[in-house]
């Protein structure tokens, strides 16, 4: 299959069925995206780390919208994604009392598609409702559990998920056989902190 054929509906679908394309999605749209928040804020003093936090919480926003099951894309995956990455920045500056200094909009080149943006795309992670919390609280303690008890599935884990680590980089890292090899080590360290984060939730 060839996944620069698929459409973006397609890609997101996928997801479901296995993460390592919303590791694809990340490392796709990543940059345009930073471009673009970057743009909306022309002339503030905020460091690339902060732009890159809120990708990141970007990412975990589409991601969990995806597992809930009903989600369908009414735009272009990169409109979706700086839709949200703008209503994060709005959120996240305006709560710690920055001055933000917004370019205009109409300035932008409006028939480039990695600079357009849906005004009525809010998507954040309060509204993905309360039931998420006993999640969140769960898989987190499940991680601690898998961090406490040594292996290489905390760090395999950590490194995939939230450094964005390729396959191959992590073959590399921890000195498997191959890519594949390193693909089916994640299913397995997986599949434990699932069985880890389960157990949580019903104690």
């Amino acid at each position: 299959m060839n996944i620069t054929t698929l459409s973006d509906q397609e890609l997101v679908e996928l997801v479901k069925e296995d993460q390592d394309y919303l590791g694809y999605i990340y490392k796709t749209h990543k940059e345009y995206c930073i471009l673009f928040m970057r743009r909306l804020i022309v002339g503030s003093k905020i460091k690339e780390e902060e732009l890159g936090d809120i990708y990141q919480d970007v990412m975990l926003i589409l991601y969990e919208k995806i597992v809930k099951g009903d989600f369908i894309l009414t735009c272009s995956l990169q409109t979706y994604l700086n839709s949200v990455c703008r209503y994060q920045v709005l959120n996240k500056f305006k709560a710690v009392g920055k001055q933000l200094n917004f370019e205009a909009y109409e300035s932008f080149d409006v028939d480039s598609i990695n600079e357009q943006y849906d005004p009525q795309i809010q998507d954040d992670l309060e509204d993905l409702g309360n039931d998420k919390e006993a999640q969140f609280t769960a898989l987190e303690a499940a991680l601690q559990k898998l961090k406490n008890s040594g292996g290489k599935c905390y760090e395999l884990l950590t490194l995939f998920w939230y450094h964005r680590k390729s396959m191959a980089e992590l073959t590399d890292h921890f000195g498997y056989t191959n890519p594949s090899n390193t693909k089916n080590q994640k299913a397995k360290c997986q599949k434990r902190l699932e069985k880890l984060a389960f157990n949580e939730m019903n104690t």
